[in-house]
């Protein structure tokens, strides 16, 4: 047995578990076995992303983040953490002067979620080479 079989193997029946988990947490049955394809599928995908090293002869942990990628990571969380701070200081200042009122979760969610694709698209602009 290759020590990738190893790899693919152990992460098939953590998918298969988390699949079990959420049905077994009260959702329908094909949604866990999504769940559980979805995870498989971002398991194969993950050796071949380039985001990790792999190090065959580890077992069932070959992945390793390199250097490049630890950097690429802190870039991409630095410009999602800029872009959340500006739009809830935005926020904070239109409610808190320019229109007194309470602010709508909305907006905060909105907030967070520019913050969310900011680090997804970071991350897939500073990979690109």
């Amino acid at each position: 047995m290759t020590t990738m079989s190893r790899y693919y193997i152990s992460r098939a029946f953590m998918a298969a578990a988390l699949g079990c988990l959420f049905a077994l947490a009260g959702g329908q049955w094909w949604a866990g076995a999504i769940a559980g394809v979805i995870a498989f599928a971002f398991f194969l995908w993950a050796p071949h992303s380039q985001r990790y090293t792999v190090r065959r002869e580890a077992g069932v942990t070959p992945l390793r983040r390199d250097e490049r990628s630890r950097s690429i990571r802190d870039r991409a969380a630095r410009n999602a953490f800029v872009v959340t701070i500006v739009t809830v200081a935005g926020i904070a200042i239109y409610y808190g002067t320019v229109s007194p009122a309470d602010v709508p979760v909305s907006l905060l969610s909105a907030s967070l979620a520019a913050g969310m694709l900011t680090y997804l698209f970071s991350d897939l602009w500073l990979r690109r080479t």
